[in-house]
């Protein structure tokens, strides 16, 4: 269970600490045929819809979305945010690159970026620098401190020094900048395009998005929603712990019935002998009872001292860094869990005592005179 749930809470991180949780949008308007329109003439109308491009909508009343969205149960964070699309250079070779102004100490709540920069810093980013993925920055033979032109699909160029590079070992990132510079590369004056949101229980999100989309008449999307395919195979790691876990308590469960079988079987002359000087039926069950949860006290405490040593020696090799400047990972990752160990006992005691309840019984209705035999 501590590998499998590891290895689930290292690919949900790996998910949605790189990514908002809800994002907040303007909906995207859609054309209606004539022949829709409530209390139309009807007539001739089309028969397919034109669909303009996706494009992001202004948000112009940010500040009550924002207000709306905090008071909101389960919601971490929120923050306003410009999104787009532009052209970095360096002479003559521009390169396609995503553009994302925000406020650099609220960014860090939804996206952090501190933790994979390279070089230079990102807190504390000023009107006239940006920074901008390790890929972007191979592309363009440029390093911290050099300067590039940003120019955005509005068409507005904006030179900028950079002032870090970082790498999230996922392939081309966004070139980040402050929000009031990434408003005025866009040219959509004190108006935001999207609000992001961060959660504290990732799997409460569709809730907080439905309730978003209720008060706001907002498009609202949930990560859930968007990698759909993702959380059905987390709900299978986790399905699967449970079964190994709910199988391993079985096997466990029959061994151990085994061998109070066993017990009682060797101990027949001394069950007896206990019969014959007036030893109750359930003075019997009790005795082979009690052995039995001395067997379960003592070897859930050994099996959860040596499973914890095992886990513990497992988490101390480190795989190579993704890419340079990147803290090494767990080869293996584990997840101790404290009160995964206490359910384990738990179960192991009482599966135990419930197997030793057989050979008890068995050795409670023992004839005296067979057993003496």
């Amino acid at each position: 269970m501590g590998l499998i749930f590891g290895l689930q809470r290292r690919l949900t991180a790996l998910l949605t600490d790189a990514i908002p949780h809800v994002t907040i949008q303007v909906p995207e308007g859609k054309p209606i045929p004539y022949a829709d329109i409530p209390a139309g003439e009807g007539g001739v109308s089309s028969s397919r819809a034109e669909m303009q491009a996706p494009q992001l909508k202004n948000i112009d009343d940010w500040r009550t979305v924002l207000t709306v969205a905090s008071s909101i149960p389960n919601v971490r964070v929120v923050t306003p945010a410009v999104a787009g699309q532009g052209f970095a250079s360096k002479g003559a070779n521009p390169v396609g690159v995503a553009l994302i102004g925000a406020d650099p100490a609220q960014q860090e709540l939804i996206t952090p970026v501190t933790k994979d920069l390279l070089g230079g810093h990102y807190q504390g980013l000023s009107a006239d620098e940006t920074v901008i993925d390790y890929e972007l920055a191979k592309d363009l033979n440029v390093g911290v401190g050099d300067r590039i032109r940003i120019t955005s699909v509005s068409g507005i160029p904006e030179p900028l020094r950079i002032a870090g590079i970082y790498s999230k070992g996922q392939g081309r990132g966004a070139a980040y900048v402050t929000l009031r510079t990434g408003q005025s590369m866009l040219g959509i004056g004190n108006s935001v395009n999207i609000v992001y949101v961060k959660v504290f229980d990732i799997y409460g999100a569709d809730a907080v998005t439905a309730q978003i989309a209720a008060l706001l008449n907002c498009d609202a999307k949930s990560w859930s929603s968007e990698f759909p395919t993702f959380v059905t195979s987390l709900q299978a790691q986790a399905a699967s712990a449970y079964l190994i876990a709910g199988f391993t308590l079985i096997a466990s469960s029959f061994a151990i019935a085994s061998v109070l079988i066993v017990s009682v079987q060797r101990k027949a002359k001394q069950i007896g002998i206990l019969k014959s000087i007036g030893a109750r039926s359930s003075q019997i069950l009790l005795v082979f009872l009690l052995e039995g949860l001395g067997i379960a006290l003592a070897g859930s405490a050994t099996g959860a001292v040596f499973g914890c040593a095992v886990v513990y020696l497992l988490s101390l090799p480190k795989q190579v860094a993704v890419h340079a400047g990147a803290t090494p990972e767990s080869l293996f990752p584990l997840l101790l869990d404290p009160l995964y160990v206490l359910a384990a006992m738990g179960a192991a005691t009482f599966s135990t005592v419930l197997a030793a309840i057989i050979p008890a019984r068995s050795a409670a209705r023992m004839n005296p005179v067979d057993a003496m035999r």
